[in-house]
């Protein structure tokens, strides 16, 4: 479907008038963004975004999730936020014949360049969840935050993954250097108690062969289960990392301001560290890891499975991995 088409579609209210795409995106993300909080409390979710010991018998999800981590970002990072608007027909999708939802918001900041999320909900059938936040390019070294949960299938079928990580823009040992310890050190040490729980693993070569954009410390896990333990560590494990991410960039934050002053007035840089990417080369770096994901990125298959390839296309080229194909961005997307 157009963009055109999908304005036409989702444009009319019930009076007969029109209202425009980006007001229709707008209404949609706060319903949207309302019905998950909703859920999430509702299926035993407590006011830090944890689940509380009544919610046993609930269906799995990562609604804690979405909402610890949104809550999070707009905490940390979200002064001066401003929503990009997203086409209503791509902000909010469903299949009503096997009841899956799809919903994605979008926002920018002074701090980040730009913060997508994505959530399908669709019963026991699939719950997903994928949050990417890109740093502003002002901040060349700080890495993009990823989380990835997924719940598939049912009964014995059921595949569960949890993959949260700290992605690089270059694979420069000493941009590598600033953080992955840190992460190795929460995989390996605070978390092995939880490997079992949670069966840590590593990649399959399958989408991750040349994984240049994914680091050493990444946080990947198949979960035997989905159960209110899967949920607990999962979550704690998501917490952590961003923990790392928020230092991470508050650092590359007061590396970037003095660097840039140094060159600014001709000082030494003897005691500052060097930046390793610029403005350019880290926006060039977050493009071509849209441009990886647009290739390799299993669950735009599923999209396509769900609701057709020419929506599917769309919604991985304009919402999804943007930078990925910029021609059809233009100015909606930063």
């Amino acid at each position: 479907m157009s963009r055109g088409a999908c304005a036409a579609a989702h444009g009319a209210r019930a009076d007969g008038t029109m209202m425009t795409a980006a007001s229709a995106a707008r209404r949609t993300r706060a319903r949207c963004a309302r019905a998950g909080r909703a859920r999430a409390q509702s299926d035993g979710g407590d006011a830090d975004g944890s689940r509380s010991s009544s919610g046993a018998s609930s269906a799995f999800d990562f609604r804690a999730h979405e909402a610890w981590l949104m809550d999070a970002l707009t905490r940390t990072c979200g002064s001066s936020r401003t929503d990009v608007d997203v086409d209503a027909c791509l902000a909010y999708k469903s299949n009503e014949t096997i009841g899956v939802r799809t919903t994605t918001e979008v926002w920018t900041s002074s701090r980040l360049r730009r913060v997508r999320s994505t959530y399908v909900d669709g019963g026991e059938v699939a719950q997903i969840f994928n949050c990417v936040a890109y740093p502003s390019t002002s901040t060349p070294d700080a890495p993009i935050f990823g989380a990835d949960l997924i719940c598939i299938g049912k009964g014995a079928a059921r595949k569960v993954l949890i993959g949260v990580d700290l992605q690089p823009m270059c694979r420069d040992a000493s941009y590598a250097a600033a953080y992955v310890p840190e992460l190795l050190a929460l995989r390996d040490g605070r978390f092995a108690d939880v490997a079992e729980t949670l069966g840590t693993t590593t990649p399959s070569t399958k989408f991750y062969e040349d994984a240049k954009f994914f680091s050493k410390g990444m946080f990947f896990a198949r979960p035997p289960t989905a159960d209110d333990e899967v949920a607990r560590a999962s979550l704690d494990v998501l917490k952590a990392y961003f923990d790392v991410w928020v230092r991470r960039l508050d650092e590359a934050e007061r590396e970037a301001e003095a660097m840039d002053g140094a060159c600014k007035f001709g000082l030494s840089l003897e005691d500052v560290r060097r930046c390793v990417l610029t403005e350019t080369t880290a926006r060039a770096g977050q493009d071509a890891h849209d441009a990886w994901q647009l290739e390799h990125d299993p669950a735009i298959a599923m999209f396509t499975k769900w609701y057709g390839d020419a929506w599917s296309r769309e919604f991985a080229e304009t919402v999804l991995f943007p930078g990925g194909c910029p021609s059809t961005t233009g100015n909606r997307h930063p």
